[in-house]
């Protein structure tokens, strides 16, 4: 995406309060919240090859108050573009249509799943992320890659760009029910793939493709869709599996573009699903004045493009990257380390990216799942729960607070060095099991050993936590820490990672300014 993306924002802020009575329908107030269409008659769009449209009351909504019939067929112009191993696309591009001669000229494999990339609003299928997402598919494995191109229909206005999107939907379900029809496909192996409008297109092409295997929306468009039904958008009924990643849930007048609202089987949220860190303006600045390039992340659209990246990374089998996410109730919950079980029945937890598929409930619907990481390539996080289990001997206050830092020392022989678990003026409760979450780009494997710095502080906001060397005790006091390596599947395996340390047979006291050494032992044990 290009900065024209800014103009893009400030047109659709203005478009959602136009109130042209050509394009808006005649409402009326009614029992208080509730809206009646009061239009004599709906709308048809029809086309002699891809069927009709109708557009009546059930596609106006308060959040979708700009309605349109879409543009012309030809205007919309989408096209398919092929990639397959054999012609990688790398010099000139393959196009392809719903007729055997360009099916049987080109390199299209029946046999080989098939992936469909659909672009945005304002994008085409030219943009180099469709075509390097291409290329990672055709890394990994081997496939039939479909770059959709319909940049005739993808341009401002912005309501108008959303009508289009039923057509791109027709569009895509016409070629793939040709490819069931004449060459045998099977669409459970058909896979669509769409960034913000271009998960909704998906979803609408999922309508005509019984049997269809599976969507990924690309953080979905959020204006236009956000509390609607499920016909106007992407959700969990459209293919046997759908999954979502979200990255940028601001509403449209925080200069958002995707949704928080879960619209699949399984719905991710990267690092809250919020803004996206290393999007901030300082940073992506700096990124644009290193790189000019078309392909530099925009100023607005960072992070709504990052579900993309996100999903490129765990195509790239050198990382290796786990990107298991899991379900909470909410992303400050998983922050404090809360939800670091799969289950029992391994059901909270899921991969992000390519592995989402393997996610065997699939009969669950608007799962939230929650993963952080880093701000630019690689994003690789990994995730650990830690469990500070104090003590209260009598000589320990009934509290301190104070900033408590570690180092943790794996068995695989890594480290993760002098990371400050605490915020400021972290409060311990002597006697109580304390929770964290810790994440690094380092896998430590099973942590065999432990060093704890402890800082008492006070604070003026806290006139209770002055503590005069003579008058009270400053130390912080340790019956164990339990550390959880979070990424590792299914959890037989995490509990195989996890390890309890402690001096066997002491309580730990940490004094102010202090290190300790705890040693993973089973004799340690943990008491919650």
């Amino acid at each position: 995406m290009k900065l024209t993306l800014t103009l893009a924002a400030a047109l659709v802020a203005a478009l959602m309060a136009l109130t042209s009575s050509a394009v808006v329908p005649q409402w009326r107030a009614h029992n208080g919240l509730n809206l009646e269409w009061n239009s004599e008659t709906e709308k048809k769009w029809c086309d002699d090859v891809l069927g009709c449209l109708t557009l009546n009351e059930d596609w106006y909504w308060p959040t979708r108050p700009i309605n349109v019939l879409p543009d012309s067929r030809r205007k919309i112009n989408t096209r398919f573009i092929l990639h397959t191993r054999e012609e990688r696309g790398e010099s000139k591009d393959t196009f392809i249509s719903a007729n055997k001669t360009s099916i049987d000229s080109s390199t299209f494999d029946p046999s080989k799943p098939i992936k469909f990339i659909t672009h945005g609003f304002i994008d085409t299928g030219f943009c180099h992320w469709l075509t390097d997402l291409a290329h990672a598919f055709l890394d990994y494995g081997d496939y039939n890659v479909i770059r959709v191109d319909w940049g005739g229909g993808s341009l401002p206005m912005y309501f108008s760009a959303t009508a289009n999107t039923r057509v791109v939907g027709l569009e895509i379900a016409h070629l793939v029910n040709f490819l069931v029809d004449n060459y045998g496909v099977d669409p459970a192996e058909v896979h669509l793939l769409g960034h913000s409008l271009g998960a909704h297109a998906s979803g609408y092409a999922g309508e005509k493709i019984a049997g269809l295997g599976r969507i990924t929306g690309f953080d979905p468009a959020g204006p236009y869709f956000t509390d609607t039904p499920a016909h106007v958008r992407i959700d969990h009924t459209d293919a046997t599996f759908v999954d979502n990643i979200h990255s940028d849930a601001d509403s449209i007048l925080q200069l958002g573009y995707g949704t928080e609202e879960p619209m699949g089987n399984v719905d991710f949220y990267p690092n809250s699903g919020h803004d996206q860190p290393g999007c901030d303006p300082v940073t992506v600045a700096l990124e644009i004045i290193k790189d000019l390039s078309d392909g530099v992340r925009d100023l607005v659209a960072c992070s709504h493009q990052r579900a993309i990246f996100l999903f490129a990374d765990s195509l790239k089998k050198e990382t290796a990257c786990p990107y298991l996410a899991r379900e909470c109730i909410d992303y400050a919950s998983f922050k404090t380390g809360r939800c670091a079980t799969c289950g029992h029945d391994n059901a909270k937890c899921a991969r992000m990216g390519i592995h989402a598929e393997e996610y065997p409930y699939k009969d669950r619907i608007n799962v939230k799942m929650y993963f952080d990481t880093a701000g630019a390539p690689p994003y690789c996080y990994y995730h650990y729960q830690i469990v500070v289990d104090t003590a209260h001997p009598h000589k320990a206050e009934n509290w301190v607070q104070g900033n408590l830092r570690i180092w943790l020392y794996g068995e695989n022989g890594k480290v993760i060095e002098n990371v400050k678990l605490t915020k400021e003026h972290e409060r311990f409760d002597h006697g109580q099991p304390k929770y964290f979450m810790l994440t690094s780009p380092v896998d430590l494997s099973r942590v065999i050993r432990l060093e704890v710095r402890w800082s008492y502080d006070s604070s003026l906001t806290h006139p209770g936590s002055y503590c005069w060397m003579l008058l009270c005790n400053r130390s912080l006091y340790l019956r164990s820490v339990r550390i959880s390596p979070m990424d590792y599947y299914p959890e037989e395996n995490r509990l195989g990672h996890e390890s309890t340390l402690c001096r066997v047979g002491h309580v730990t006291e940490v004094k102010s300014g202090h290190t300790q050494f705890l040693t993973s032992d089973s004799e340690c044990v943990y008491t919650p």
